[in-house]
């Protein structure tokens, strides 16, 4: 993670969707209305990708700091970075 900013966003909005899911857990157990279950699954996946973003976001820039920085090795190749986005963004 390339930032203790980023790192800070990340934790937050981690925490926000295990607020979420507990939210989530009460709804089944009270028996909520399926489309309110639905709702909240909806809300919850969109913030794991925001989060997934995020962190992919942080992960290419610091690879790409490296590569500017001269310093050799960037931990990754490009056909490394474009698996990454397939499967995160695919």
């Amino acid at each position: 993670m390339q930032s203790r900013e980023l790192q800070k966003e990340v934790v937050r909005r981690l925490r926000n969707v295990q607020g979420h899911l507990a939210g989530l857990e009460r709804m089944v157990e009270n028996g909520q209305d399926c489309v309110a279950v639905l709702q909240q699954l909806a809300a919850a996946r969109a913030a794991l990708g925001k989060i997934t973003e995020l962190v992919l976001e942080g992960y290419v820039a610091e690879c790409l700091a490296k590569l500017q920085q001269g310093s050799g090795n960037a931990g990754f190749s490009a056909r490394d970075l474009v698996r990454l986005l397939c499967r995160f963004l695919g």
